[in-house]
């Protein structure tokens, strides 16, 4: 496939492109890249291709298709292509290609989903995306502490966070009321990466090392799944923290990510980045209360995440 007068070659990806993957990807995200900590595991998935595009040998480009939703829905992501090679249409081809080989590999696939930042019309789907600026966890600690105690001695519709177990989250984000009324878009976005509410995409996500909360264990008007946190290129001993949040009430949002947050930060040390997503009608709300009452700011938002879908 002719590139500029160059010969583009594809490939999956293999253990041993790792390195030069990485030698990609370093300005991508500004030091937070998630890739680093997942590429080995997506070369192993048997449900997913990770695949390369090189130019005279050399890896110039990669993307990823997994798929979900009974087998349905091909999920595109992870795009990479070499600064140096950058607008010239490698982008395109590289997820050309991966389609194609999907649909050969999987042909029950019958819609490709992506998310992407950024102002996109129309919209099918908008969640907000805050990151917070890097904080140590041995500081952040005692701040949540306070917060607890503030909150439940003041009175600001404080109630305790309920912990799901992988039976109980799988049994709400299937209940249809909760599909209805409150995931966005009636989609579970798992940091970036969307699932339709369906039985073998809850079964995966719960064998994940997720923290499933709600609001309440019947009628939930919040819920909200936490990720492990993760080593980034950033920096040494740097971690990333996703946490999700759905729903509209912030009183009751706010108490999950104080939650989430304390789950995670008790076993950690060093600098962490917390990625915060939530509905974009808490955004101020959310922000004012990072900033007045744990001391975290802003450190980059995007204008949100849109869930886009065609037909393969």
């Amino acid at each position: 496939m002719a590139v500029e007068g160059h010969t583009l070659e594809f490939c999956l990806a293999e253990e041993a492109d790792f390195e030069e993957v990485m030698s990609i990807s370093g300005d991508v995200y500004g030091g937070i890249d998630y890739l680093p900590a997942r590429y080995h595991a997506w070369i192993q998935d048997s449900v997913r291709r990770v695949i390369l595009a090189k130019k005279k040998g050399q890896i110039v480009a990669l993307v990823s298709v997994n798929i979900v939703d009974d087998g349905h829905t091909a999920v595109v992501e992870g795009l990479r292509v070499a600064p140096l090679e950058r607008g010239k249409g490698i982008a395109g081809l590289i997820q050309g290609y991966s389609l194609n080989l999907v649909k050969d590999q999987f042909p029950e696939v019958k819609v490709r989903r992506y998310v992407r930042s950024g102002q996109l019309a129309p919209e099918i789907l908008t969640k907000f995306r805050l990151i917070c600026k890097q904080f140590k966890a041995e500081d952040i600690r005692p701040k949540l502490e306070a917060a607890f105690t503030w909150l439940k001695e003041s009175g600001k519709q404080w109630e305790d966070p309920v912990l799901l177990g992988a039976s109980e989250a799988k049994r709400l984000f299937l209940s249809q009321r909760v599909v209805d009324e409150v995931l966005p878009g009636k989609a579970i976005i798992q940091d970036w990466v969307p699932y339709k509410p369906l039985e073998s995409n809850l079964e995966k996500l719960v064998s994940q090392d997720f923290i499933w909360m709600a609001d309440d264990k019947e009628e939930p008007t919040v819920l909200s799944l936490g990720t492990a946190p993760y080593r980034v290129p950033l920096g040494t001993g740097y971690h990333r923290l996703n946490i999700d949040i759905f729903g509209k009430q912030f009183p009751r949002a706010r108490n999950q990510f104080l939650a989430q947050l304390q789950q995670r930060v008790s076993t950690l040390e060093g600098p962490i980045y917390c990625l915060l997503y939530f509905e974009p009608s808490i955004w101020q709300d959310m922000l004012s209360f990072c900033q007045t009452t744990l001391e975290l700011h802003k450190d980059r938002d995007f204008g949100g995440q849109n869930l886009l879908e065609a037909d393969m």
